[in-house]
């Protein structure tokens, strides 16, 4: 029997404004200990950073109200039961949505936050309601001391969402132009909808479905990599179809040539090709040691592939 709930692992296409969230969450902090992130688990998705963990719940509601979030459709558990299952008491509890309903947000308390600068707080009243409409337990009223709402600053408009989202990577200057920034964004949405689809059924399934900031700084290199790989390339002296095919090369080097990129890599001396005046100069020295007997192409593509790659070495 699995121990997690999995019915949001089979309704991928429905989550787009969880998905906005969670890459909101995950740019915000991806450099920081320890820090990873787990969808479609316990929870929504959990999020732990430096010893701290905190379980979500997403909901892209319009004005979504007190009433709403303790409403128990078809005798399910409420929003905020569900979000108050996992974990142990003294765990963090947030409840992400877009727009709350002005009756239940006035009586709400705005306090400093932990993953963002601000988020609300459920006043004495509302709790004592929580209580009672809900039948809260001892260890559910001393998590809902630590159970918050937090407004995020996009609806779920994910074209809107997605726009805010690019905005903020170029202004921190995670990744400098809009291009690389929307091949970043396509990358975590896939990366988040293929651990989403990863089912639990043991506690070690937890460890597959994990998304850590060594993931995000992956992508952040790769995209430039292959924005610089692009740049050499246009930068040598070579007819547009046999660019095509350099290209075509570049994405199989890691699926059929990782063994001779590795060979390659002993023989050549960094400083050598820093010295280098010009890309072509980089090119022609590391190509001088890769061997006759190899095609073209591929040489071109293993050379350049490795000169993109030398500030990570």
């Amino acid at each position: 029997m699995s121990i997690v709930d999995n019915g949001g692992a089979f309704a991928i296409k429905g989550f787009n404004y969880q998905k906005a969230a969670i890459i909101f969450v995950m740019i915000h902090h991806f450099e920081k200990n320890n820090f990873k992130i787990v969808p479609e688990s316990k929870d929504d998705f959990e999020v732990y950073l430096d010893d701290q963990v905190y379980y979500i719940q997403v909901k892209g509601t319009k004005k979504l109200s007190i009433a709403k979030l303790k409403s128990k459709p078809k005798g399910k558990e409420s929003i905020i039961e569900k979000n108050l299952f996992p974990g142990v008491d003294n765990d963090n509890r947030k409840i992400f949505l877009w727009d709350l309903a002005e009756t239940t947000k006035s009586e709400l308390t705005k306090v400093r936050g932990t993953l963002f600068p601000e988020k609300y707080q459920f006043s004495d009243k509302q709790k004592m309601d929580l209580a009672e409409s809900l039948e809260l337990n001892p260890s559910q009223l001393l998590r809902l001391e630590h159970q918050f709402i937090y407004v995020t600053p996009f609806t779920n408009d994910l074209e809107k969402a997605l726009i805010m989202l690019k905005g903020y990577m170029v202004e921190e200057e995670l990744l400098v132009t809009n291009e690389r920034v929307s091949i970043v964004l396509s990358e975590l949405a896939l990366e988040i909808d293929q651990k989403s689809e990863i089912l639990i059924d043991v506690e070690e399934d937890f460890v597959n479905k994990e998304i850590d900031g060594n993931y995000l700084k992956k992508i952040f290199t790769r995209v430039k990599q292959k924005e610089m790989f692009d740049e050499v390339l246009n930068n040598l002296i070579l007819n547009t179809r046999t660019k095509e095919k350099i290209r075509a090369i570049k994405l199989r080097i890691p699926l059929l040539h990782t063994t001779l990129k590795e060979e390659i890599k002993e023989k050549i001396v960094t400083n050598e090709v820093m010295d280098c005046n010009t890309d072509e100069d980089a090119i022609r020295y590391i190509r001088s040691l890769i061997g006759e007997n190899i095609a073209t192409e591929l040489s071109i593509a293993l050379a350049i592939d490795y000169f993109c790659e030398i500030e990570e070495v």
